[in-house]
């Protein structure tokens, strides 16, 4: 299988799948839907997206059935990269290679385009015509993980921790499981509850994704220090100006890409429980993930 034809695919495939979720633009408030399809078109590599579709088939399931949970993943994902860039948060002008949504247009609509995107997400699924008791466990497993027990939670936690020479590793830990690696595990397991996965099965999602979501931003710590801006499409050194802690000051970069390094492995035994023919793309996204450049 080649890996980056596979991405190129999915991604083409998201792309023009998630456009079609957004409502018709209305008469009036044009500005926000504006804003909304302005942030869910200027890239992405649609990772969470593409771990979702890639997840249920490696259970058996069809692609074709997780596209609307896919698409939900990609629209909370965007909102929450328009709040992270906004002025009280990360104060950020560069998302994907371009104009962050706030600096595009204003704070008041980047705000307003994030929590529209977060509720389409979860109105998209309510309307998901699938089997209630998948679509129940899909929802639960997404709201969880994007909300106080997940993302909202360490996003809260990371601002917390911004410019204290205090934070210990455990604190490292705990903030990143929940900013970064608790949608990217959202994405694997609704994968593979969309695809009717067994109990183990799920489990063995889940603690791949909780691997590969550690490693994911552990390998963005260390593109924040040597990363190519033109590459990453943001700004580098942003970690070191806001003064915060990241897996590089503890474990230097080299170190910090050897544990990553180790998560990874981790990750990739997670999955020894499926057939290796049917986990092969979860394979080569994990290896992808501390490779990348970007």
């Amino acid at each position: 299988m080649n890996l980056k034809g596979y991405l190129a695919e999915r991604k083409k495939l998201i792309d023009r799948e998630v456009i079609k979720y957004l409502p018709p633009f209305p008469k009036f408030g044009f500005r926000l839907y504006e804003a909304v399809k302005y942030a869910l078109t200027v890239g992405g590599k649609r990772l969470r997206p593409i771990l979702c579709l890639a997840s249920c088939e490696a259970v058996g399931g069809n692609l074709e059935d997780a596209i609307t949970p896919a698409c939900a993943i990609e629209m909370i994902h965007t909102y929450s990269l328009i709040h992270d860039d906004l002025p009280a948060m990360d104060n950020d002008t560069l998302r994907r290679g371009h104009p962050t949504v706030w600096f595009q247009f204003d704070e008041a609509t980047a705000i307003l385009a994030g929590d529209a995107l977060l509720n389409r997400a979860f109105e998209v699924l309510a309307e998901w015509n699938f089997d209630c008791k998948v679509k129940i466990e899909v929802i639960k497993e997404i709201s969880q993980a994007s909300g106080m027990l997940g993302m909202v939670l360490g996003q809260q936690c990371d601002m917390d921790a911004e410019g204290r020479n205090d934070v210990s590793l455990e604190e490292l830990l705990f903030i990143h499981r929940h900013k970064t690696g608790k949608l990217i595990t959202a994405s694997a397991v609704a994968g593979g509850i969309t695809g009717k996965g067994s109990k183990e099965e799920i489990e063995a999602l889940r603690s791949y994704g909780d691997k590969i979501g550690l490693a994911f931003q552990i390998i963005d710590d260390v593109l924040d220090v040597v990363g190519d801006q033109e590459k990453l499409g943001k700004n580098v050194g942003s970690d070191i100006e806001k003064g915060k802690v990241t897996f590089v000051t503890f474990y230097g970069v080299d170190g910090a890409k050897k544990k990553a390094e180790e998560e990874i492995e981790k990750a990739i035994e997670s999955l020894s429980v499926f057939p290796s023919q049917k986990v092969e793309p979860l394979i080569k996204i994990a290896k992808f993930i501390i490779e990348r450049e970007y």
